[in-house]
């Protein structure tokens, strides 16, 4: 009788068990933990990939979906202006880059590296612009350096943060 009663005992243990394990999945399912994390550099090439999806929006001046890359909340410091900027402004400067018929606007991306830390990427590159003539000849070139902080947010990259600005042509002399 009383390895009977053990024996019960054990299987109503080992239930418990099983419906705690269930509930605590379940638990875990409804907090958005329904899709496995996908490995680091995973996540640094769709990040690394929505840098070059930005620039292809730069070069045909598509702001409209440029703009669909921010997240609403974005803060940043921008190559353009003298201060930090919110998602209002994010796309004025794209029109400038255009703005002369007779030249031609491209670019070149370089990246430097990138980082992620669990579902947020932080990717570092620099960006050479080019402007060519109708023969087809670089007439100004400009490089700047970018920082972007991309999170996936309802299954969508957006970028939370940044900052660009030019990047030093030479050596710059200071007084002492």
């Amino acid at each position: 009788m009383k390895k009977a009663l053990y024996l019960h005992f054990q299987i109503f243990a080992l239930i418990g068990l099983l419906a705690v394990g269930s509930c605590s999945q379940k638990d875990n399912a409804t907090e958005g933990e329904t899709t496995p994390m996908l490995a680091k550099s995973e996540l640094e090439d769709e990040a690394w990939h929505m840098e070059e999806l930005y620039w292809e929006f730069v070069q045909k001046i598509d702001t409209v979906a440029y703009k669909t890359l921010w997240h609403e909340d974005f803060m940043g410091y921008p190559g353009f202006g003298d201060g930090v900027s919110d998602v209002s402004k994010i796309a004025s400067w794209i029109p400038d880059l255009h703005k002369d018929p007779d030249l031609k606007y491209s670019y070149t991306l370089h990246k430097k590296g990138s980082n992620s830390i669990e579902d947020v990427v932080m990717v570092f590159y620099d960006t050479d612009y080019f402007w060519t003539d109708k023969e087809n000849q670089i007439v100004r070139k400009e490089t700047y350096k970018f920082t972007h902080t991309w999170k996936k947010v309802e299954g969508k990259w957006l970028i939370l943060g940044g900052m660009a600005a030019m990047k030093n042509q030479g050596n710059l002399e200071i007084d002492e």
